[in-house]
């Protein structure tokens, strides 16, 4: 399996959070679950934290049955569509975005 995690390291902006929340629940996280490749997607928001973590405020998680399928989402043109709801959920948001694939090897 291969997995392909979004970090959203901060926090939504003062009096959006709900917005969003919704944004992100509502529209993108379904939108990603269509994408070609893509076997399925979470939403990981933190309740507890311990030991001093960083601010993470969401992850999200994209699993694929392979690299080949991770790269046929990455090209497709519904990512490509979905961009712009994308860019209106970083404006909502006071920190960084940022990504890292994982690789299953068990």
């Amino acid at each position: 399996m291969y997995l392909r995690s979004a970090y959203w390291m901060g926090a939504a902006k003062r009096g959006a959070e709900q917005q969003f929340q919704d944004l992100i629940e509502r529209e993108l996280l379904p939108a990603m679950r269509a994408m070609p490749g893509v076997h399925a997607v979470r939403g990981l928001w933190p309740v507890k934290r311990e030991d001093s973590p960083p601010e993470l405020a969401l992850q999200v998680v994209v699993e694929f049955a392979s690299l080949a399928d991770a790269q046929r989402m990455l090209d497709s043109e519904e990512r490509k569509a979905l961009r712009p709801r994308v860019l209106e959920a970083i404006a909502l948001f006071d920190g960084s975005l940022s990504h890292i694939e994982f690789e299953t090897r068990s």
